[in-house]
């Protein structure tokens, strides 16, 4: 009788094989595999090993200043550029995106805040086209 909405999965962390701690200020594109927490700050882009199930947790202190790319993510923090999750995307109650955003399934808490445009993925979206983010020219200063 009433369309009950399926709760929304959330992804669960058991251990990150990569940190960027918030003493820690990197210049400079990176790619990574399996886990990879940012509570530093990243001028870059962030992508992910297109094929894997990666996920990238960006912490309330944390900012990525470049385009980003994973399976699954957790935003907290501070992302100026495009960010393209296959998967699942959480935007916590700190998240600042400044930018585009493409996923598959999204949970957005109040707070949360996005200037640019929220598209979804078509289930038969290839993923790899997906993932090919442009490069960021990052000035420094």
């Amino acid at each position: 009788m009433f369309n009950k909405k399926k709760p929304v999965p959330r992804v669960i962390i058991d251990q990150f094989s990569s940190l960027i701690s918030d003493n820690v200020s990197l210049a400079g594109d990176m790619a990574f595999e399996e886990g990879l927490k940012v509570s530093g700050t990243v001028r870059g882009n962030v992508c992910h090993k297109p094929g894997t199930h990666s996920l990238l947790a960006l912490s309330a202190e944390g900012r990525i200043e470049g385009n980003v790319s994973s399976y699954d993510a957790l935003i907290d923090g501070t992302i100026v550029g495009d960010l393209v999750v296959e998967h699942l995307l959480e935007l916590h109650s700190n998240a600042r995106v400044r930018g585009n955003i493409r996923y598959r399934q999204l949970s957005m808490e109040n707070g949360a805040v996005v200037d640019g445009t929220l598209n979804r993925m078509d289930a038969d979206e290839d993923t790899a086209q997906v993932v090919e983010l442009p490069r960021l020219q990052v000035r420094e200063g």
